[in-house]
């Protein structure tokens, strides 16, 4: 359509068509959502998982994580450069789980012990009211609620999915701790932990300090960028 409506000028030698142009620049000026005829923005600098492309790499990503997590191994890693959607993967997981399991997603790196425990409880839901005194109180009212919690989900037969994006900024403490509490029920497995974040964490637990963690890690998996 645009050669047809510059077909006139594409006989003088030299000239364009600015009023295709102009009329784009002006359609550009006023938003490109009215112009396209877009409910919303679709570019925004945070991943949304209503505007997910679901690429090769993430339908292996998301089906492999899927069967360790229905095998109930105890800590899987994914790994990927930036802009792979691994965010959208985390948020994919959460929104995705099944009747009987609960998801909690750690996106800031815990510096203390503590701080660990009270996002963990945190993303599960714990820290209610009636809990929220004991939590704060001490370590060991930290591992109280921990414990009892999972206690409820064997009761239960139900599964919890901690996930950690962002992972390769964890502290090496941190990660022992994470592993600790993969121990915490070995019996029952009811609890298993993924482990998300950019191609340095696979540096990271490869570290001599970190050998136990990294014997714990039963699966591993590399999102790939978008190909075309």
């Amino acid at each position: 359509w645009w050669r047809a409506r510059c077909r006139p000028l594409f006989r003088r030698p030299g000239l364009e068509c600015p009023s295709v142009q102009d009329e784009f620049a002006a359609g550009v000026a006023e938003g490109y959502e009215r112009y396209f005829g877009l409910a919303e923005a679709p570019f925004k600098l945070t991943s949304s998982p209503r505007f997910l492309f679901e690429s090769s790499s993430y339908l292996a990503a998301f089906k492999e994580v899927e069967y360790a997590l229905s095998r109930h191994e105890p800590i899987i890693v994914v790994t990927g450069p930036i802009g792979t959607g691994k965010t959208t993967l985390c948020r994919m997981r959460g929104e995705r789980r099944g009747p009987r399991t609960v998801v909690a997603i750690i996106s800031s790196p815990p510096q203390t012990r503590d701080d660990l425990f009270r996002q963990i409880l945190d993303g599960f839901g714990l820290l209610t009211d009636d809990t929220r005194h004991v939590v704060e109180a001490s370590h060991f009212g930290l591992l109280k609620v921990f414990q009892q919690f999972f206690d409820s989900l064997v009761a239960l037969k139900a599964q919890a999915i901690l996930v950690f994006d962002e992972a390769q900024h964890l502290r090496p403490d941190i990660l022992e701790e994470i592993r600790l509490i993969s121990n915490v029920d070995t019996d029952h497995q009811a609890l298993q932990i993924v482990l998300v974040g950019q191609p340095e964490l696979d540096e990271l637990l490869a570290r001599s300090e970190l050998g136990q963690v990294e014997q714990r890690v039963s699966r591993r998996h590399r999102l790939e960028p978008l190909k075309l």
